[in-house]
């Protein structure tokens, strides 16, 4: 099988996380894979691997940058002899489906798979995706209801959950970098935020509770890992408190992981966050807001806590809750990496794909 997975590129964050994981898994298995994207990014994370990657300026969303990108994709296409295409989001699968027309129709089929809209308003556009795809692959079954309410076709709708490298994110394939970066004893409860500083994002939130947790344990400190649009605006809101750190972007996710103690999310909107499930993997206790799919994947009072979004006193109370109970919150993280070996392996991830990618192909 030779399959393509097409994506914008140019940043990492939780879709292009999943391609880097996935087309690995796939080619493990024996078969031809290929990412295509813009170039900067994508190309280093998979150099070495069994992954083929092909540059193509897909980071655009105008019309004509959109058809330029489709002839692109057409002439590699024919090239490799594809025979599927994966785009990644709805702006690739308008390349993927432009790229039919032409003198000689290419009539490859097209599995797209939607990680979450950019905004929930954008859901209105989603029948459009029963013109541009065969199939549909979403990651949770919240993102299923979201789809289907903007039109698409329940009947094109396969939900298969994006899952973890587990070997990859383990606590012994990993250092606590943080702490030894920052000069953090091992007494000092640590959080963290890792997330593209984006509005939706609500970091501000997260600083908010982080004041009212280290006002009642000064025992806490707290990371903020990532880079974005906000991270100025968030610096300046932080102040000079010196118990909140920015990292900035970081590639050593597993190491900032094993940094923590507990990896919190407080995003006003969310499909079914990847960053929630490595954390997961690394044995951490999970304080996220219940927006998405996260209920799906954190069991309250188990392997760690949802709250309301937009609440940064209830995100502040749950996080006291692991800084001030570090056994529970140990077994907590135990029992978080169980469910996640049980339900979110990278190994199963990539059968289901491979299972639904063969099947359209032999249709």
């Amino acid at each position: 099988m030779k399959v393509a997975f097409l994506t914008m590129g140019k940043d990492i964050g939780g879709a292009k996380q999943d391609v880097i994981t996935l087309s690995q898994q796939i080619a493990d298995k024996g078969h031809e894979v290929y990412v295509i994207s813009a170039p900067g990014v994508m190309d280093k994370e998979l150099a070495g691997t069994k992954v083929h990657f092909v540059p193509a300026e897909f980071y655009t969303r105008t019309p004509w940058g959109l058809f330029k990108a489709s002839r692109k994709l057409l002439q590699i296409v024919r090239k490799e002899k594809i025979e599927l295409v994966n785009p990644q989001g709805f702006f690739t699968a308008i390349i993927a489906w432009l790229m039919r027309f032409s003198i000689t129709p290419s009539f490859i089929p097209i599995v797209t798979t939607i990680h979450m809209f950019s905004s929930l308003e954008f859901y209105k556009y989603a029948w459009m995706l029963n013109i541009f795809s065969k199939e549909i692959i979403t990651e949770s079954n919240c993102e299923r209801v979201r789809l289907e309410g903007g039109g698409t076709k329940r009947t094109k709708i396969t939900v298969i959950n994006n899952s973890v490298d587990m070997k990859k994110f383990s606590v012994e394939n990993s250092i606590p970098i943080l702490r030894q970066e920052f000069h953090i004893s091992e007494g000092v409860q640590v959080f963290g935020i890792i997330a593209r500083l984006s509005p939706e994002k609500r970091h501000a939130d997260y600083i908010d509770a982080a004041k009212i947790v280290h006002h009642n344990n000064p025992n806490t400190h707290f990371f903020i890992v990532g880079d974005g649009p906000t991270r100025k605006e968030m610096e300046l809101y932080a102040g000079n408190c010196d118990f909140i750190s920015f990292t900035g972007m970081r590639s050593d996710i597993p190491n900032i992981l094993r940094s923590l103690d507990c990896f919190v999310l407080c995003s006003e909107v969310e499909s079914l966050p990847l960053s929630i499930r490595e954390a997961m993997s690394m044995k951490l206790p999970v304080v996220v807001t219940d927006v998405g799919g996260n209920r799906e994947i954190v069991a309250e009072g188990i392997t760690g806590y949802l709250v309301p979004a937009k609440s940064p006193e209830r995100l502040a109370n749950a996080m006291l809750k692991v800084a001030n109970n570090k056994m529970q919150s140990i077994q907590m993280g135990i029992e978080a990496w169980t469910f996640c070996k049980d339900r979110f392996d990278a190994v199963n991830w990539a059968e289901y794909t491979e299972q639904k990618f063969q099947s359209v192909i032999k249709q």
